[in-house]
């Protein structure tokens, strides 16, 4: 009996992380997706005049600082900062947000994004499952019976779909999102 209980808490833990790092990776991802792919935000060239890198260890952040301009010549600004290293003198293609940040555009952070999507989409699946299975160790014949009930051969077929395009997804962004960042300077 001690066992089953620690059993369906490891998975009620698991099915909670997985669940919310998949959703909320997914949801953050996406987000950032407007700017990589040019749907927001102001279109420019950030030249690299500073960076600054803060913290020790794990927590170890770099900060790179320059001068944005936009690609209408319409603004330019002195202190845009992105959140990622690069050498002094470096030119970037970015949109820069509301705030002064600036995001990369192109393959390789949209292919990086499109694949961690994909991967937290999985993580998300894997996390209500194993919220499923605690809930059906734990209460096996009304968990069978609502299964029965919701479960349908075409959600196993739809869910095995989307898992494989996931894969796919991942694969393929995977690639170019590597071979992108390779390119960048």
């Amino acid at each position: 009996m001690l066992g089953r209980v620690w059993t369906v808490l490891f998975m009620l833990f698991v099915g909670v992380l997985f669940s919310g790092l998949g959703i909320g990776g997914a949801v953050s991802l996406a987000d950032g997706l407007k700017y990589s792919t040019r749907m927001s935000g102001t279109p420019g060239l950030l030249q690299i005049t500073a960076c600054e890198t803060t913290g020790t260890g794990k927590q170890r952040h770099t900060d790179c600082f320059g001068v944005f301009r936009s690609d209408d010549h319409r603004v330019t600004d002195p202190s845009a900062s992105i959140g990622e290293s690069f050498k002094v003198g470096t030119i970037l293609p970015v949109q820069q947000d509301a705030s002064g940040h600036c995001h990369l555009v192109g393959v390789a952070p949209t292919a990086g994004r499109l694949a961690g999507i994909c991967v937290c989409v999985v993580a998300a699946v894997a996390g209500l499952a194993s919220l499923c299975a605690a809930f059906s160790t734990v209460m096996p014949r009304l968990a069978g019976r609502i299964g029965a009930a919701l479960w349908s051969p075409g959600a196993g077929r739809l869910l095995k779909r989307l898992l494989l395009a996931c894969g796919i997804g991942v694969a393929v962004f995977g690639v170019a999102g590597v071979i992108g960042w390779l390119a960048l300077p």
